[in-house]
């Protein structure tokens, strides 16, 4: 029987630091969102690897999913990488762009939708597909390495994370000191999705994040609005 492919190819930075850990991360990051893709019907032509001049920029998706572009390694420190969680998040955030283009509140209400999906697997006891699950084993068997009850209380432990700083910016509550006044309910809705995004993925950056926020809520969420 045939191996499914979700992913036809992978492309990473050859010339960087430690590029033979590039690819399998590509591979790996695929693997674990495989099941989403498969379900969704989306398959990707190219997965590749990017180093962007934008420190903030940390993915792409080209075209309406026919490439999509992540940064596996943290803009200040080319020669490390980002925790593999990171770069999965990242990816449901792009392949989200294969349904909605602006981030408005339907792509971030089907974004929290795949995250889910990810959480729900994730709770399962899935740890990726054939060669590249954490056992390392052939074929299209799904692997379930990592305990039951641990795998169930991180996605928990995750997903109650989102729960609360979307429901607490949503609510126009205060986060660090700062309001959310001036702000449209669908403002605060991307002001919410924003914030959650960054501590999930990126939380060495969230401070700056907020920092905007605080000194020009209103010009800053209207710009990611119109991103």
């Amino acid at each position: 029987m045939a191996t499914e492919t979700y992913v036809k190819s992978f492309t990473h930075l050859k010339d960087r630091p430690k590029a033979d850990q590039a690819l399998p991360m590509l591979q790996r990051v695929a693997s674990l969102v495989k099941p989403i893709m498969r379900k969704h019907g989306w398959v990707l032509p190219v997965l590749a690897e990017f180093f962007p001049d934008n420190p903030s920029l940390v993915g792409l998706n080209v075209n309406g999913g026919q490439k999509i572009l992540l940064r596996l390694r943290p803009p200040h420190a080319p020669d490390t990488f980002y925790d593999l969680e990171q770069v999965v998040q990242v990816m449901l955030h792009e392949l989200t762009h294969n349904v909605h283009g602006p981030h408005d509140e339907k792509f971030y209400k089907y974004l929290s939708g795949l995250e889910e999906e990810y959480d729900a697997l994730k709770r399962s006891g899935y740890a990726g597909e054939g060669f590249f699950s954490d056992g390392k084993r052939l074929g299209t068997n799904v692997s379930h390495n990592v305990p039951i009850h641990l795998a169930r209380s991180k996605a928990l432990d995750a997903a109650e994370k989102r729960r609360k700083v979307g429901q607490l910016m949503g609510s126009g509550g205060r986060l660090g000191g700062s309001t959310a006044s001036g702000l449209s309910p669908r403002e605060l809705a991307a002001r919410a999705s924003l914030l959650s995004f960054f501590h999930r993925c990126f939380p060495a950056l969230a401070h700056l994040t907020l920092s905007r926020l605080r000194n020009g809520a209103s010009g800053t969420i209207r710009h990611v609005l119109q991103v």
